[in-house]
């Protein structure tokens, strides 16, 4: 099991970020070397989200992203788009039969287990309802569910490499 890649890297690599030029780069990275990453948050589901939303899920799998490779090292190779899609469909699944009145409630199924538990929590705390809300109501669950599933593949990719020495 990983190392958990932790609340101070996180907040480290948000910080990095409010220089914008440094997500258009990032962006840029996706789509010459992870196209996988570039078409899924450019995927037709993504047209309900408005534009602010959609740069702020950019803004989410950025934060991932780099962490994880503060963390285990730069990536080299890209995800795959089939196990993105599995992962995704899980996620969807676990979310609609998850028990709970509010929405943090039926987000504590996600945590069960988890092994990047600081990384699941940003993601939940940065769709949360507050005073500089980023995501409508309506687009929580698939901010949500585009984050975590990029989260759970990346683990799902590093843990099945038997040549990370990460894991």
């Amino acid at each position: 099991m990983a190392t958990l890649v932790d609340e101070k890297t996180i907040e480290s690599i948000i910080e990095s970020l409010e220089n914008n030029e440094k997500l258009l780069a990032l962006e840029a990275r996706w789509k010459e070397k992870f196209p996988a990453i570039s078409d899924y948050l450019n995927q037709d589901s993504f047209s309900l989200l408005v534009e602010e939303e959609k740069a702020y899920v950019s803004f989410i799998i950025a934060v991932i992203f780099l962490s994880w490779e503060v963390k285990y090292g730069e990536f080299d190779k890209d995800l795959k788009p089939k196990k993105l899609e599995r992962i995704e469909e899980a996620n969807w699944e676990k979310l609609n039969n998850a028990k709970g009145k509010t929405f943090r409630e039926k987000l504590d199924n996600f945590f069960e287990g988890h092994t990047q538990e600081d990384l699941l929590a940003f993601i939940e705390d940065s769709i949360q309802d507050d005073e500089e809300q980023m995501v409508s109501g309506a687009a929580r669950d698939i901010v949500f569910i585009c984050a975590v599933t990029v989260l759970d593949t990346i683990i799902d990719r590093e843990e099945s490499n038997p040549f990370n020495k990460a894991w």
